[in-house]
């Protein structure tokens, strides 16, 4: 079926946002200051666009709650958009850490004297309302917060640091580790730790009301200011048209500088694209609707660019359920430093490839062009005073052969088709586009290059999703419209072993279990490990530490489960040879579900060779059954069911998330809440509840996995 036969079929935002696992999935990862946050502005349209404060950070690292956009041109209204918040436990453990490092810091250096501390901490408050690196931003909040009300209760803290020897205690243990040549400072953070977490609740008491008071704070300003029903997670419809409160929403949650992020898990949002889009969409591949869901997700961001972060980014990109990976870098950084991650983005690919079966796409794109344009420039100027419109018509070819030259160089470790550059500032008279006049060339520095590279980015994205032999995705009329189409079950009972032995495995064979559980022969581990491999965990990284004073460690739990995934059920004959599998249809009626039978099989008689007694809808599901069968024998379509599942089954899992965060922030402790945050984590892989939620994950997984090759009217 014709799209333009459908035309009519449009669609509100919240169905958008319902349907929005089934369209193409793009993953933007970019340093600080690559225009990450500003290509999602540009993809905006221009209803939306005034009242969300995105693409303002230019490496002052403001953008810190991963989003995620679902454009779709059958959103009729440009002032209609839906959204739903995913809230977390407040985040007190973020700021805790911050406390924490400048309390250590000054009570050293302050001769461990409580009140020359307290007098330096005056100068230290706005580290804590602004930390460097963006962690979170205070700024908004900072007179609700009394820094008189931190100071009086730190001073009970410093006080029983003094009064129980703290100073003893550092050279006796400083005596103690004298063979491994340790540093004083290391020595004394080691004991403050220990005797932070030995005070009694009582001591620490004015200082956890005031670290609980700034969560009431912010979740009170937040439930203020965006009504209980969307503070409540439900997915909510605005129009810009109908009062105020859609124009509030946006403003509220796209403030940068607003302190969310510590109650905020991430925003979806669904609205119609930049119409300069759509109609680029609709002429280059008329017959399909234009949608495509990007994610903005933290990436590298707030960090800046170095080869061995570009890995990391791969892997943070992976667990957001991507179909295809934007890596953006900004042509100011130094040449050599992009060399490099070029190198090192073609050796993590090559490895996920050879290691996982993982060949997602990623493309490469060089941003703010127009910015190396004007460097370039200025060095060619032969000493006039002003640059002005002949210096570029004089040296602009050059510039841009330079230009081809870097590209070429890049283009040598990734494959040419995925390499593109350009600017995202664009100026309608600049000396740039006036001195340049081949088009081509011109388009990098105007937006419909963009917009080109972005049809063609999610287009390219949707047919890779699809499955062999089909070229389009198929229309189909479902009786519950924002629901699948498709849905994929795992009968439990049917690999009932195989789970057994993967439990077992998990939570009793003493090698795998000692390799993520601390025992008690492990040292004290150091706080700033401990917050660092739990942010990782989040993302789906692991952590691995080289103290030498604090116990070490080196742990990987979505890795984990990645190995045990891939051990146990080694691919998608070991489900399908234990019959386990199913794939139903009871979205679809007879005659639907015949139609994208015969539609996606290339068969106009699928009865043939089959016992007529079946019934024409068993037969239909036989037919789809033994389709699927072969998508997901495909190895490397089963390898992403493995890398999304291993990463929900180590944290991305709703529930387990919940689980896992009220360990972490169960106490301020650090090395306490590491233990038993990985005892937590073997007596899940013991339970039951593993069992019903690795189901759950597979379902979904595979679900969603289907589903791309449909769309539902």
């Amino acid at each position: 079926m014709k799209y333009s036969k459908i035309k009519n079929n449009k669609i509100t935002a919240i169905s958008a946002l319902k349907r929005g696992n089934s369209a193409p999935q793009l993953v933007v990862v970019a340093p600080s200051g690559s225009g990450k946050s500003t290509l999602i502005y540009l993809l905006l349209n221009h209803r939306l666009i005034p009242f969300m404060k995105i693409g303002i950070g230019e490496k002052s690292q403001t953008t810190i709650i991963p989003c995620e956009f679902i454009f779709d041109e059958r959103i009729e209204d440009e002032g209609s958009f839906a959204i739903k918040i995913v809230k977390k436990d407040y985040a007190s453990k973020k700021v805790h850490m911050t406390v924490l490092s400048i309390l250590m810091d000054l009570f050293g250096k302050n001769d461990c004297d409580t009140e020359e501390t307290m007098d330096a901490f005056d100068d230290k408050f706005e580290q804590i309302i602004e930390p460097e690196g963006a962690m979170y931003h205070l700024g908004q909040i900072k007179d609700e917060l009394s820094m008189e009300e931190l100071k009086e209760s730190l001073v009970p803290i410093l006080d029983y640091m003094v009064d129980n020897d703290f100073r003893t205690k550092v050279r006796k243990r400083r005596d103690e580790l004298k063979s491994k040549k340790v540093k004083l400072v290391e020595v004394r953070e080691l004991i403050f730790e220990e005797m932070f977490e030995e005070m009694s609740e009582e001591i620490k008491g004015g200082y956890i009301r005031w670290l609980d008071n700034i969560g009431l704070v912010i979740e009170g300003r937040l439930c203020d200011s965006i009504g209980d029903e969307l503070f409540s997670e439900n997915m909510i419809q605005y129009s810009l048209d109908g009062g105020d409160d859609g124009k509030k929403i946006l403003s509220v949650l796209f403030d940068p500088n607003a302190p969310y992020s510590l109650l905020i898990d991430h925003i979806s949002v669904a609205s119609r694209p930049r119409g300069e889009l759509i109609e680029m969409a609709q002429e280059k591949h008329k017959g399909l609707p234009f949608r495509f869901c990007i994610r903005d997700t933290m990436g590298m961001t707030q960090k800046g660019i170095e080869a061995k972060d570009v890995s990391d980014a791969l892997e943070i990109a992976l667990n957001c359920k991507v179909d295809t990976i934007l890596f953006l870098m900004s042509l100011e950084e130094r040449d050599d430093t992009l060399t490099e991650c070029c190198k090192v983005l073609r050796e993590k690919r090559e490895e996920l490839k050879k290691k996982s079966n993982l060949d997602t796409t990623v493309y490469l794109l060089f941003t703010k062009a127009d910015r190396i344009v004007e460097n370039l420039i200025n060095k060619k100027n032969e000493g006039g005073l002003y640059i002005d419109q002949t210096t570029y018509d004089n040296n602009i070819n050059a510039v841009i052969e330079d230009i081809k030259a870097m590209m070429d160089k890049y283009s040598d470790m990734i494959p040419k088709e995925e390499v593109g550059w350009l600017s995202m500032r664009y100026l309608k008279d600049s000396y740039i586009l006036k001195s340049l006049t081949d088009e081509s060339l011109r388009r990098n520095f105007e937006p419909e290059g963009l917009f080109e590279k972005i049809v063609d980015f999610s287009m390219k994205t949707l047919k890779s999703t699809l499955p062999k032999g089909v070229t389009d995705p198929l229309f189909v009329t479902a009786l519950e419209p924002d629901m699948p189409a498709v849905q994929v079950s795992v009968d439990s009972m049917k690999i009932s072993a195989i789970i057994d032995e993967m439990q077992y495995a998990l939570s009793e064979d003493v090698s795998t279990v000692n390799g993520y559980v601390i025992t008690d022969k492990t040292p004290r581990l150091h706080g700033r490990s401990v917050y660092c491999y739990w942010n990782n965990l989040m993302v789906g990284l692991g952590h691995t530490t080289r103290a030498s004073v604090y116990g070490n460690f080196s742990i990987n739990m979505k890795g984990l489960l990645k190995r045990m995934l891939t051990a146990y059920i080694e691919s998608f004959k070991t489900l399908h040879d234990n019959c386990a599998v199913t794939f139903t249809a009871d979205n679809l009626s007879d005659d639907e579900l015949l139609k994208a039978v015969e539609s996606l099989t290339k068969n106009d008689n699928i009865e043939a060779g089959m016992n007529p007694a079946l019934g024409d809808r068993n037969i239909a599901l036989q037919r789809l059954y033994e389709f699927y069968v072969n998508y997901f024998m495909d190895p490397a379509r089963f390898a992403l069911v493995v890398e999304r599942v291993a990463y929900d089954m180590s944290y991305g899992n709703p529930e387990l998330k919940q689980k896992l965060t009220a360990i972490y922030n169960g106490t301020l402790g650090y090395d306490g809440a590491m233990r038993k945050l990985q005892y937590s984590f073997q007596d899940f892989f013991g339970s039951e509840d593993f069992r019903r939620i690795l189901i759950e994950e597979l379902d979904s997984v595979m679900t969603d996995m289907v589903n791309k090759a449909f769309i539902v009217i």
